[in-house]
């Protein structure tokens, strides 16, 4: 393949940027725009792993000094010849050591193509190399720590062993058909194994199946909405969690009229919270279109803190939140505010009746991280082992999803005694399986999952 060449770092102004380059000229190439001061030997010498400081030329003059870093082919990212040229970090001055890269014969690189390359060349899987972009643009520790699980291989790993069990079954039912007479004594013992074993298959697809929505709420964050009466805390409560005076906190009755949304992090979860107006008898037309907002957007979020005053005894706006939420209590985490006020036992037998409440203050932080804990619980995210590899995207998904069906038809089929019939769907199976980690994926398959991709990466 041709060499090509990106900026591998941020196009703004920093420190440093970094140039790289990957082909099978690589070295060569930058030897054409690299020259070595110390250790003063020539680029073409340089062994892999190592670097040189010098001065970066175009056209024969100085643009910069920076440093090469050399990686030769098969120890690199790519697989290939690999040369990364770090510069000063002016966005002018970077483009510059592009361009002359580029006048010294490489090609600009695609979106991704330096993680394509490496696909093709063995060093990645397609699932793992999804995983590199899931890293790059993690916004939680929980997804940055599921993320590295999927780039080291922990979904490779998995489909590998569902891929060897089924193959084991295929291999078995092919040796059936092709010598019916040898096997006919041992046919009905052997075929009971066959249903045992695919049922196991079946089991473990739908496992595997259910790990995407615990993988969406890392990757995407969970939608959730905090309500309550007014001055209950909710608005304190989004300031406690976004760590920042997102919300206006007075006094006064009805201040949060419209929805405040905000991004915020929750040890190893990143919530997308909305701060929505106090449920209470609106006293205006804009009051009264914040409440309507808030109902539409309880029925759209995937968590509801409800907030309640520890300190006060119920009102009835704290009855009618309760019986609002109770339709929706599977996604309701009860929130008793003001801990460091003595708690009314009153309210906390209310709010008992929408789940376990999480006590907190969210004037000085504690219970912070019991309702993290609470959160987690409640979403399902406990549940979640990254290191056991997880479905991380809607293509990885769907191919779990055709293989599923093609596994049950094989178990139907066995049951049925219909051999051939089983076999064929086990095939299908592993084909589904082969696509999830890009053995038999199509290039447009391929081609898709690098369009997510940055250039330079």
């Amino acid at each position: 393949m041709d060499c090509i060449a990106a900026i591998s770092t941020p196009v703004a102004q920093g420190g440093i940027s970094m140039i790289r380059i990957s082909g099978e000229d690589a070295i060569r190439l930058a030897e054409k725009v690299f020259l070595p001061i110390y250790p003063k030997k020539s680029v073409g010498e340089m062994e892999g792993y190592s670097a040189a400081y010098g001065e970066i030329t175009r056209q024969g003059k100085k643009l910069d000094d920076g440093v090469l870093t050399v990686f030769r082919a098969p120890h690199s990212y790519t697989g290939e010849n690999v040369a990364e040229i770090t510069c000063h970090g002016g966005i002018l001055i970077t483009r510059r050591v592009l361009a002359a890269c580029i006048e010294a014969g490489a090609a600009p690189a695609a979106a991704g193509e330096f993680t394509k390359r490496a696909l093709l060349n063995g060093k990645l899987s397609l699932t793992e190399a999804e995983a590199v972009i899931d890293l790059i643009n993690a916004e939680s520790d929980g997804y940055i720590a599921a993320s590295k699980a999927q780039r080291d291989g922990a979904l490779r790993r998995r489909i590998e062993r569902l891929c060897g069990q089924i193959l084991s079954i295929s291999e078995e039912i092919a040796a059936w058909i092709d010598y019916p007479d040898e096997a006919a004594d041992e046919e009905e013992i052997v075929n009971a194994d066959w249903i045992s074993d695919t049922k196991k298959i079946c089991l473990e697809l739908e496992t595997l199946k259910t790990t995407f929505d615990s993988g969406k709420m890392l990757r995407e964050g969970i939608s959730a909405a905090i309500v309550g009466k007014p001055n209950a805390g909710k608005s304190s409560l989004m300031n406690l969690l976004s760590g920042s005076d997102t919300s206006i906190v007075t006094d006064i009755e009805g201040t949060t009229r419209d929805i405040i949304e905000e991004s915020v992090a929750l040890g190893d979860i990143r919530l997308r919270l909305a701060d929505c107006a106090g449920l209470r008898d609106a006293s205006d037309r804009a009051e009264e279109i914040g409440i309507e907002k808030m109902l539409k957007r309880l029925d759209s979020s995937r968590l509801i803190l409800a907030v309640f005053d520890g300190s006060q005894p119920p009102s009835d706006r704290d009855e009618r939140l309760t019986e609002l939420l109770m339709s929706k209590a599977d996604k309701v985490l009860p929130v008793i505010n003001k801990s460091d006020l003595p708690l009314c036992e009153d309210i906390v037998k209310l709010a008992e009746r929408l789940g376990t409440p999480a006590i907190i203050s969210a004037k000085t932080g504690e219970g912070k991280e019991e309702l993290e804990r609470a959160v987690t619980r409640l979403c399902g995210i406990q549940h979640s082992v990254p290191s056991e590899g997880f479905i991380a995207n809607d293509r990885q998904r769907d191919c779990v999803i055709r293989a599923c069906e093609h596994a049950r038809q094989a178990h139907t089929a066995l049951c049925s005694g219909m051999t051939d019939a089983a076999g064929s769907e086990l095939e299908a199976a592993l084909s589904c399986l082969y696509e999830l980690d890009g053995k038999e994926a199509s290039a447009e398959i391929i081609d898709g999952v690098f369009k997510r991709f940055c250039v330079g990466k």
